[in-house]
């Protein structure tokens, strides 16, 4: 067992007017609480410019670290050093209130770190417990003045332990109520919580600095699950074994003529017209020309391959649902293509990447309203690709005009027809490939997400 040295490092250390024994450390050194201490100052200079004392850091720490059972036993008696901080933790660690915040707390250094901020920050804008604790130890007093001065203390610390205590349960309560609903939501959405960016998007420190920021990422990841969840569900099974009639794939029955390039599938019976001579051929000629012919069905299963914007605007919310982030309904119905018909995804803005699901997820929690959005890289992908077979769906709130290269190209590729776009205001629709697919009757707007819905039925029945 770690014994702290006594004498005057141990009071050098200022930890004299500590309210606790040493069995506060348990088994363990106090140099491994050190590094958290010393965080808690930290944070409490940075966010609230306040200053605690290295034995207030440290008990507030500690009293929330360490679990309740171990905080009322080491809770010294008398503290002659500092009896004014001594009845203010004494009040607080034996309230109901903190045995509530220590069952959240115990055990967990971020969350520890987190109510010791909170605790002292309400506390010591409230009091100054140097000044209290000079009032009450001035010799010069008389009885009667001593115990005015006493029973003002205990008034002005309970208040303020009070107010301590029930602003860290709240700020305690949201944090973690909010941190788990983000981290169910990235385990259903197939992130993980070991990245980086998870760590750092849901730490206590964004949660501290810009809590405002910290609600907005949970809740893009909350409508993104609740999204991905509805499509999942809406998308009938059905579809994941959906043929589509091609000239490409294998042979599954037998059909009308309707392109040259099915020339090569023609039925024996058809071809019999060749042994009639001329006349024969003449009339095989015309059954050609008319689509009259009768050849091998060809089909290939249902295949998206959706392209979603990821430029800043799309953190925002639909025009009539202020709270429902498009990000959040366009990644939803992503992932539920991904997980129920094997769909390709994609993430543009002004270049595009094929992304997986864990991708997507550290899309949702780092997306900031910065950046363009550019159509040509997603046109380009869809000729690359050059699949007949295949759905192509485009999402985006903020389009471009395409380069007249690039469209030429996608416009011979004859793609557009099997190109699908959502269109989400304030996005327009005057654009050079955008007209182009209207002639297929393949654009959608979306001005909320009721009319979102209704189009990725119409995006996946044509």
């Amino acid at each position: 067992m770690y014994v702290i040295p006594e004498g005057d490092t141990y009071f050098k250390s200022g930890l004299a007017k500590s309210s606790f024994h040493k069995t506060i450390y348990r088994d363990f050194p106090l140099d491994l609480y050190i590094p958290n201490i010393t965080e808690v100052s930290k944070l409490s200079k940075e966010l609230h410019k306040i200053m605690p004392k290295f034995y207030q850091s440290h008990d507030a720490y500690l009293m929330f670290y360490q679990p309740f059972d171990v905080v009322l036993k080491s809770l010294k008696k008398s503290n002659k050093a500092s009896p004014v901080w001594q009845r203010i933790i004494e009040k607080t660690v034996k309230s109901d209130e903190f045995y509530d915040i220590n069952k959240i707390t115990a055990n967990s250094v971020d969350l520890s770190i987190l109510a010791s901020i909170q605790f002292l920050k309400n506390l010591l804008m409230k009091i100054d417990v140097d000044k209290l604790q000079m009032k009450q130890t001035k010799t010069s007093q008389t009885q009667q003045l001593q115990a005015q001065i006493d029973q003002m203390i205990d008034e002005i610390s309970t208040k303020a332990v009070d107010s301590a205590i029930k602003d860290t349960l709240s700020t305690l309560t949201e944090y973690k109520n909010t941190k788990e609903s983000a981290e169910e939501a990235i385990t259903i959405l197939g992130g993980s919580g070991g990245h980086g960016y998870t760590k750092e998007a849901l730490s206590i420190l964004t949660f501290l600095k810009e809590p405002d920021k910290f609600r907005k990422r949970v809740r893009i990841l909350k409508y993104a699950k609740t999204y991905f969840t509805k499509f999942f569900t809406a998308v009938p099974t059905s579809l994941s074994h959906q043929q589509i009639v091609s000239i490409y794939g294998g042979v599954n029955g037998i059909t009308k003529m309707f392109s040259e390039k099915q020339l090569s599938d023609i039925l024996p019976g058809e071809l019999v017209l060749t042994q009639l001579g001329d006349v024969g051929k003449t009339l095989l000629a015309l059954k050609i020309v008319q689509k009259q012919l009768t050849v091998y069905q060809r089909s290939a299963s249902l295949k998206p391959v959706i392209f979603i914007d990821k430029s800043g605007s799309m953190a925002e919310s639909f025009t009539y649902r202020e709270d429902v982030p498009k990000i959040s309904v366009s990644s939803g119905l992503a992932l539920a293509l991904y997980k129920k018909l094997n769909a390709d995804i994609y993430l543009f803005d002004t270049e595009v990447e094929k992304v997986s699901p864990a991708k997507i997820v550290e899309t949702l929690l780092t997306i900031d309203a910065d950046g363009g959005t550019d159509v040509d890289p997603v046109l380009e992908e869809i000729v690359r690709i050059s699949k007949q077979e295949y759905l192509y769906i485009i999402i985006s709130d903020g389009i471009t005009e395409s380069s007249d290269d690039i469209l030429k190209k996608f416009t011979e590729s004859g793609l557009a027809k099997r190109t699908k776009l959502i269109l989400i205001p304030p996005a327009s629709s005057g654009y050079n490939w955008v007209y182009l697919l209207k002639q297929y009757n393949n654009v959608v707007r979306a001005e909320d997400v009721v009319k979102f819905e209704v189009a990725v039925q119409n995006v996946l029945s044509a």
